[in-house]
């Protein structure tokens, strides 16, 4: 199991390399759940990454980044994508008011088909029972996705107090059955790591819980990130 943390500058991509942290996630930070960071700023987070990467070439370092909230059409998500696979991103996260609109699918199956590495964001805010996390996760396996996390919308709650353990236990183990890469995140704290690390996921993703005031738009705190990857290393 791993720790995936997600960044929105250059200073912050730095200061979790240098914790230990191995998954980066690009993301604007200061509104909205999946929000994108620009072209700009994310090519520079990336170099960043590049640099650290040469100097630990073992290091097995995934930079994935957000493309937004949603988008205004099917042109505009592919551009979206496309721009930051150009900038050397490795996975896509998509969101579910994407993924699952079929204005969207063609566009999505078309980078599928080259085999492009995109993750499946399902909000826990609206996920139901056992019989439609199976049909979902079936449904994601057949059409190639490389991942699939459940994350929060509001990150005032953790994803704990929305689904319950059962029920993510059963997320974690029906996505690994269909051979997805599989994450929980959602207002994570360290408290909670005991607990979902038993789900045994992928990666457990963080923002909140390790900042200032638990605010997410607040700066990362390096005391609590050398703590979770800790925490999370004795796991593994």
């Amino acid at each position: 199991m791993q720790v995936l943390v997600s960044v929105s500058s250059v200073a912050e991509a730095q200061m979790v390399l240098s914790a230990g942290v191995r998954l980066i996630d690009l993301k604007e930070t200061a509104y909205g759940a999946l929000a994108a960071l620009d072209i700009p700023l994310s090519a520079a987070m990336v170099a960043a990454v590049d640099s650290y990467r040469q100097q630990h070439p073992q290091a097995g370092i995934i930079v994935s980044a957000t493309i937004g909230d949603d988008c205004s059409s099917a042109e505009a998500l592919s551009e979206l994508i496309q721009s930051r696979l150009d900038i050397g991103v490795d996975v896509i996260k998509l969101p579910q008011t994407i993924w699952a609109n079929a204005a969207y699918t063609a566009v999505i199956k078309a980078f599928l088909a080259q085999r492009v590495k995109l993750i499946a964001v399902l909000s826990a805010d609206h996920l139901s029972g056992t019989a439609a996390v199976s049909t979902m996760l079936q449904d994601l396996a057949s059409a190639r996705y490389w991942g699939v996390m459940i994350d929060t919308i509001q990150k005032s709650q953790a994803v704990t107090a929305l689904i319950s353990l059962d029920l993510l236990g059963f997320f974690v183990q029906s996505a690994k059955a269909h051979g997805l890469y599989v994450g929980l995140a959602g207002g994570l704290q360290l408290a909670q790591v005991d607990s979902l690390a038993d789900l045994s996921p992928d990666y457990l993703g963080f923002r909140s819980g390790l900042c200032l005031n638990q605010r997410r738009e607040q700066p990362l705190i390096k005391e609590k990130l050398h703590l979770v990857t800790a925490k999370v290393s004795a796991f593994c």
